[in-house]
């Protein structure tokens, strides 16, 4: 209970760093967070990855770090801003309350015991307001750096997305240094009416890290979410989505690329809450899997009685390189209400023996046969990025990065 005691005594310590309405709220959501703790794989929600295991690790609270990064318009080195945009609104999370451009249900109470224990720690964070009628481009990195200690760090975003404002986001993470982190990291989407982001994530693989990452998203009418999300394994990687289309006519697309191997882990979890009529939402996520690495797949659809012409699509593929790799995957579709076109699938295969037998007849040898084959499959997904330079961006780093598999 190592970690258990750390977070109470880092709670403590950092009190005195809030005032008024911010003290409040960050007192209640560690109280919420204590009645919960950290749950464990009993908890059907957790049942292929297990976070208890932090809790024998003496992880200290840190927010100190710097960087000479000059190619992103916000820097976050461990959880605090350290360089951000000038022609956007931007703050700290609890500037962002103070002022207005932030509901206080940032951070309100969630059932989610990881995002609570983030907003307790909603000491620095940063808010980016992207203006109505406005087009936006912009890179943000959120940097994890560790000297070796057992740190514990919590990032936190909140972007509102203005009315009928286009805007791209990528995001990289990335994590150096040589010690051992608990990283919980939160980002809060609110997409008003007709508004459209494009969010791409890039999160590379970390040795000694567990990464808890929650994303919610709250769209507004006619309003277009379009999330690509790249992502390797980790001691703990655990990834939720969380989409909710409140109003007529919203739009989502979940798209996502996993790569694992060795002993590692990964593990999405989606759910999209349809709430209102005429709303579509489309996810499709493809996972590499090699070495004994397990990956996990949850993706729930929710119907609400409410939300007549629904259009859902969900599908994940997966690619096992190993016979000791395993993925656990799992769509589901709720519905309660009758005139809706939804569907679902999953698969799991290994990569084609025919394409391999006509690649190797035409003198391909058997690494490159898979890496082609690999890379067409990886393709699809990197093709649905509109932007054109994080598209190009992308499909380098991705095919950098693709498991080897055997020879």
């Amino acid at each position: 209970m190592k970690a258990k005691n750390a977070f109470a005594d880092d709670f403590e310590s950092t009190l005195t760093l809030s005032n008024g309405k911010i003290k409040d709220l960050r007192i209640k959501a560690f109280e919420e967070f204590s009645k919960v703790g950290i749950p464990t794989n009993k908890d059907e929600f957790w049942k292929y990855s297990d976070p208890s295991v932090i809790l024998n690790l003496d992880f200290e609270f840190n927010d100190t770090g710097s960087t000479d990064e000059d190619d992103y318009d916000v820097v976050l080195v461990n959880g605090k801003i350290v360089k951000s945009v000038n022609n956007c609104k931007t703050g700290t999370i609890a500037d962002g309350l103070l002022e207005g451009y932030l509901d206080e249900n940032i951070l309100g109470y969630k059932e989610n015991p990881f995002m609570n224990l983030n907003n307790a720690f909603a000491i620095n964070g940063c808010y980016i307001i992207l203006e109505p009628n406005t087009e936006n481009e912009i890179r943000i990195l959120n940097l994890i750096t560790n000297e070796g200690r057992q740190q514990a760090v919590y990032p936190k975003f909140a972007i509102v997305a203005g009315k009928n404002s286009n805007s791209s986001i990528f995001e990289e993470i990335r994590i150096i240094g040589k010690g051992c982190n608990f990283v919980n990291s939160v980002m809060d989407f609110i997409i008003e009416d007709g508004a459209i982001l494009e969010h791409t994530i890039l999160d590379d693989f970390a040795e000694d890290t567990y990464h808890i990452a929650n994303i919610w998203v709250k769209q507004g009418k006619d309003s277009n979410f379009i999330s690509h999300n790249f992502s390797a394994g980790k001691r703990l990687a655990r990834r939720d989505f969380n989409v909710e289309l409140l109003e007529t006519g919203a739009n989502c697309e979940l798209n996502g690329v996993y790569l694992v191997d060795g002993d590692n882990h990964i593990d999405h979890h989606t759910t999209i809450e349809h709430k209102k009529s005429n709303c579509t939402s489309n996810e499709h996520y493809k996972g590499i899997l090699d070495g004994n690495s397990r990956g996990i797949f949850n993706g729930r659809i929710h119907v609400h009685p409410d939300a007549q012409k629904t259009d859902a699509i969900q599908n994940n593929q997966n690619l096992l390189l190993s016979d000791n790799a395993i993925i656990h995957t799992k769509p589901e579709l709720e519905i309660y209400a009758d005139d809706v076109k939804c569907t679902h699938g999953a698969t799991v295969g290994q990569l084609d023996d025919k394409a391999m037998f006509y690649l190797r007849t035409r003198g391909i040898n058997k690494k490159d046969a898979r890496q082609l084959l690999m890379r067409a499959y990886v393709g699809e997904i990197i093709g649905k990025i509109n932007n054109e330079k994080i598209r190009t961006e992308m499909m380098e780093t991705v095919l950098e990065r693709l498991p080897k598999g055997g020879e």
